[in-house]
């Protein structure tokens, strides 16, 4: 298997170490915006050479690891080098625009290779080549969205050619569904984590935590720049999920403000329900 990776990032720098570790004898390529990261993971063995107009037509599989915007103008920029064979897959965080550009720059395109959205539900508060894992994904859930949700050879495809980084499970949906629920399970958990921490209590809690406060602000720690562009991005739904909160939060603050213990004995017991029916895996 010839393995292409666009972005030597966590996200880019786990899925080459992954194929390195679990899959030894394919050869990888990788294109990243500092020369010097493809280097270093050329000297570790990880990357065989580097992406470009020479080693793009071999790859079976590219995996574009980018900020949107960016992945947008690599694939525009190297559509017409991408074998009909290819199977192009994204990780970025939205899917409506990098898969409405991409669908049409896999059709467009001199070869016809094929493009489906993509999007590994796995990260660490960390960033960066160094920060990499070569286990990160395994026993995590990847979403895959196709085009055309019933097209079962593309999908069967994509998911061989992932295969030795050892997803747990595979989710096909489509865009918009993908990008209503990333605002809910993963956006909201920063915009809440990264606020929780603006208290001015937050500088003092040394010795006055447990794993409560580590659970909910771990995410607090992030990248700025990505997820700026990650909400701008997905606002309308990430907004619906903002205002969501707001309106739970003033029922328990009612609540507690008017004393009323059998109200807020009902909204923890609910909260708890909720929860417990909740199978989430990894």
């Amino acid at each position: 298997m010839k393995v292409g990776i666009v972005g030597l990032g966590l996200i880019g720098g786990s899925f080459a170490k992954g194929y390195r570790r679990n899959a030894p004898d394919c050869t990888i390529y990788a294109d990243n915006r500092t020369r010097a990261v493809t280097d270093k993971a050329m000297a570790e063995g990880v990357v065989n050479g580097y992406l470009d107009e020479n080693t793009i037509p071999l790859c079976d599989i590219i995996v574009i690891s980018l900020y949107t915007d960016a992945a947008v103008n690599w694939l525009a920029g190297h559509a017409d080098l991408i074998a009909g064979s290819t199977v192009v897959i994204d990780a970025c965080g939205i899917k409506r625009r990098i898969c409405r550009e991409g669908y049409a720059l896999a059709k467009g395109s001199r070869n016809g290779f094929k493009f489906i959205g993509g999007h590994p539900m796995a990260g660490t508060e960390k960033s960066g080549y160094d920060n990499s894992l070569d286990d990160l994904y395994e026993g995590a859930s990847m979403i895959l969205v196709p085009e055309d949700p019933e097209d079962g050879e593309l999908i069967s495809r994509a998911k061989e050619l992932l295969a030795p980084l050892k997803f747990g499970m595979f989710v096909i949906t489509d865009p918009e569904h993908h990008d209503r629920m990333i605002a809910y399970t993963s956006q909201m958990m920063h915009v809440m984590a990264n606020s929780i921490v603006k208290n001015d209590k937050c500088e003092f809690v040394p010795g006055f935590t447990g794993g409560s406060f580590q659970d909910m602000t771990r995410v607090a720690f992030l990248n700025p720049s990505m997820w700026t562009e990650l909400f701008m991005n997905n606002k309308d739904y990430l907004l619906e999920d903002i205002d969501n909160e707001i309106e739970q939060l003033g029922k328990y603050k009612d609540a507690i403000e008017a004393g009323d213990e059998e109200e807020l004995t009902k909204l923890l017991a609910e909260g708890s329900r909720r929860r417990e029916g909740l199978d989430i895996g990894r």
